[in-house]
């Protein structure tokens, strides 16, 4: 039996702020709030900062990917952001007193974590347990290897995979969970909140794209490749994140409208998933396609969350990256934060 830290899960996202959420100037009916009930967590990423163990505790073991996380803009922006004229500004509009502590801010710019005494306080920027969840219930398990293996290289096949199996039922997002680390990415990087977006003018980050953001300044490719080595994916694997993120994309833009968004905000997803169409036919957009225009076409959006996200699931966990090569134009190059 795995032990672990706490076995209590909270799911939270940049989507679920308070108790009510602000669209254009007035409060979600109570229609479309029992109509949409859940459909803001559902599906996301655990950041409960009660369950943070903080980036030094994941540095343990994981010190070249620690290495490059404190020279990536997740964390380094997090140093500057309070004293950001923009970032001030938009603070000024939202009635933020301070950003570091306040969720609507927090949230997505900050690692929040609980003293002793319960109270929040930022202890990093978008650190680990940002993107591969909060990991009190997970972090000793995932190092455990058996009793007679001193290292993974040890760990028998079956006690690997009954770690992993049991890691990824306490919400552990493991690289190879691509829909799930997608999700996390896009929770963020595409901004649904509309009060953010149309009152105070936060930028609605559709320009993030999975495969190539991933493969740039955050890059911490170690494990998979071993020793020291940070190579970028294989461009197979890069395929696949790229179908994956544009599912999400969509799924993310589902979300917005089903709270209250103009449906002409899934138009964007639903013509990058045209362009991939015109270079390859695939099934799976096919039909990702046909749900996005019946949501523009005022379908139901919260229904349609559901079956896009079943749909991504299936593209991460069939990984048929091989073939694809008509795609790989559409991929942009390694995203670099480098003169933004």
């Amino acid at each position: 039996m795995f032990k672990s830290r706490a076995m209590t899960t909270v799911w939270i996202s940049a989507l679920a702020v308070g108790a009510a959420v602000v669209l254009g100037g007035g409060a979600v009916t109570q229609a479309v709030a029992e109509r949409t009930a859940g459909v803001e967590t559902a599906g996301m990423i655990n950041r409960d900062p009660g369950q943070i163990a903080g980036p030094d505790a994941c540095a343990e073991c994981h010190e070249n990917e620690h290495r490059v996380w404190m020279e990536s803009a997740h964390e380094a922006d997090a140093k500057v952001l309070s004293r950001d004229p923009e970032a001030k500004r938009i603070a000024k509009v939202l009635g933020v007193r301070r950003i570091k502590t306040d969720a609507k801010c927090a949230g997505c710019h900050f690692t929040s974590k609980e003293n002793e005494s319960g109270k929040l306080r930022s202890i990093a920027g978008v650190s680990c347990e940002s993107c591969h969840s909060a990991s009190a219930s997970w972090i000793d398990p995932h190092a455990q290897f058996g009793a007679d293996a001193e290292s993974a290289e040890d760990e028998s096949a079956q006690h690997r995979a009954d770690r992993l199996s049991y890691c990824d039922s306490m919400g552990m997002v493991r690289p190879d969970r691509l829909y799930e680390l997608a999700s996390a990415c896009y929770s963020c990087h595409a901004i649904t909140d509309q009060e953010l977006i149309h009152t105070a003018g936060h930028p609605a980050g559709t320009e993030f794209e999975f495969a190539s953001w991933s493969q740039g300044d955050l890059r911490h490719n170690f494990t998979r490749a071993g020793a020291d080595a940070n190579p970028v994916s294989a461009i197979s694997r890069q395929r696949v994140m790229f179908l994956v993120g544009a599912a999400v994309r969509l799924e993310s833009a589902c979300r917005a409208v089903a709270i209250g968004a103009p449906a002409e905000t899934i138009s964007g997803a639903i013509d990058h998933l045209r362009r991939v169409d015109q270079a390859v036919t695939i099934d799976a957009v096919s039909s990702l396609i046909e749900i996005g225009e019946g949501v523009a076409s005022g379908g139901d959006a919260a229904g349609a969350v559901e079956r896009i996200r079943a749909i991504g699931v299936r593209i991460a966990a069939e990984r048929v990256g091989e073939g694809l090569d008509q795609i790989d134009a559409l991929i942009p190059g390694a995203y670099s934060s480098e003169g933004r």
